[in-house]
Formats: C-alpha cells, sequence, structure tokens
C-alpha cells in the first residue's frame, strides 16, 4: 500500500511539474504572439508611412510640374499681350499723328 501511495505522489508531483511547465509554454507562447504582433504593426506602419510619403512627394512632382505648364502658359499669353500692345501702340502714334497733321 504504501508503494501504491508513494506512486500516487509522485505521479502527483510529475502532473504539477508538467502543468508548471505547460503553463510557463503557454506564457513564452502569449509572449512570442505579442512580440511578433507589435513587430507586424510597427512594419505595418512604417510600410505606410512609406508609401504615403511615396504620394506626397508624387503628388508634388505633379503640382510643380502642373505649376510650370500654368507659368508657361501665362508667360506665352503675355508675350502676345506685349506685342499686340507695341503693335496697337505703334498704330496709336500713327492714327495720332494723322489727327494732328489733320489728316
Amino acid at each position: 500500500m504504501e508503494d501504491v501511495i508513494k506512486r500516487i505522489v509522485e505521479a502527483e508531483k510529475e502532473a504539477e511539474t508538467r502543468i508548471e511547465k505547460a503553463e510557463h509554454e503557454a506564457k513564452e507562447i502569449i509572449r512570442k504572439a505579442k512580440e511578433e504582433a507589435k513587430k507586424i504593426e510597427e512594419e505595418t506602419i512604417k510600410k505606410a508611412e512609406e508609401e504615403s510619403q511615396n504620394l506626397i512627394e508624387k503628388a508634388r512632382l505633379e503640382g510643380e510640374t502642373e505649376a510650370k505648364k500654368i507659368l508657361e502658359e501665362g508667360e506665352k499669353e503675355i508675350s502676345a499681350l506685349r506685342e499686340r500692345a507695341e503693335s496697337n501702340f505703334e498704330t496709336a502714334i500713327q492714327e495720332a499723328i494723322e489727327l494732328v497733321r489733320g489728316a
């Protein structure tokens, strides 16, 4: 009988040891899962930030290109207006001279 009790006690101790080991392993699995989740979250945030920076840079470059086109068009219009003004100025002077001469 004593031998049976010893076996029961040993089995209980072994069961406790296994339970403690399983609890420790479960905690370690949870810890590793949390670390991995944190790592994935950080990588996702980093990728999102990089993508947003790329989109911002692309939009900036597109804006600069559009601004250059608008500026060039504006300069062309100014040049055309200047040419017309100079042409009209010459005509206006000629007409003023003719008016003064009484022609």
